[in-house]
């Protein structure tokens, strides 16, 4: 067995879990880096047709299976067989360990960098009135990483989360000015609940509807950061 040959191999068969699989945010690695040079993960926007990072994804883990467990099968023959046991154990748990190591990695973080926001758990359905009263009422799931209270102020971009650019809702959904709402996040606790935003819309189109996905706006001790992954 050559040591060199085992840790690439074994390396490559962990670079490929991680490429592939969600981790504790709902999203890989994988769609990340495709996204940042340039490539849809998907072969259509808005998270519809052929996951491209799946199956790219799936080709690297099946050469660093294969060659991993035959590294291992010269000197370890029973660990090689029960191989797959272990990658299916560490793939079913990776959401939960990436969750865990988070509380480490930002264990002396606070205010606004101590703050996750799982945006593919999120939705909001909203209620555009001719008047220009509107309603939106968001599904929304943060967590608090850090080791004090956090007090966030959040509010929803409606026409930054809407996919379709033309089409009339996008104005009057543009003109959409909502008030924040206020909520405390305990240390090392996630918030998850349901939230009623009010506002006006300048350009009413009288119109209900549901969007997924919502980028928000987290403020905290004046500090603002708007939470949109971009996974087209």
């Amino acid at each position: 067995m050559s040591r060199t040959r085992l840790v690439f191999s074994g390396a490559l068969l962990l670079f490929a879990i991680i490429f592939t699989f969600n981790h504790h945010l709902g999203f890989s690695v994988g769609d990340t880096m495709l996204s940042a040079i340039g490539i849809s993960p998907y072969t259509t926007s808005y998270l519809s047709g052929v996951h491209i990072t799946l199956f790219l994804g799936l080709g690297i883990f099946a050469c660093g299976f294969y060659l991993t467990r035959k590294e291992i099968g010269k000197s370890f023959p029973g660990l090689a067989k029960g191989l797959w046991i272990v990658v299916i154990a560490i793939i079913l748990s990776y959401s939960y360990m990436t969750d865990k190591f988070m509380y480490v990695a930002k264990w002396g973080a606070t205010g606004i960098d101590a703050v996750s926001y799982v945006q593919n758990a999120s939705s909001c359905t909203f209620n555009v009135l001719k008047t220009g009263e509107t309603r939106a009422t968001c599904d929304l799931t943060l967590k608090n990483y850090g080791r004090d209270s956090v007090s966030a102020v959040l509010l929803p971009d409606l026409a930054r989360s809407y996919k379709f650019k033309d089409d009339p809702l996008l104005e009057a959904l543009q003109s959409v000015q909502l008030r924040p709402v206020h909520v405390e996040i305990e240390p090392h606790g996630t918030f998850t609940g349901k939230l009623e935003f009010y506002g006006k819309a300048e350009s009413p189109l009288f119109v209900n509807g549901k969007l997924m996905d919502i980028v928000l706006d987290v403020g905290v001790d004046g500090a603002n950061t708007v939470f949109d992954y971009d996974i087209p």
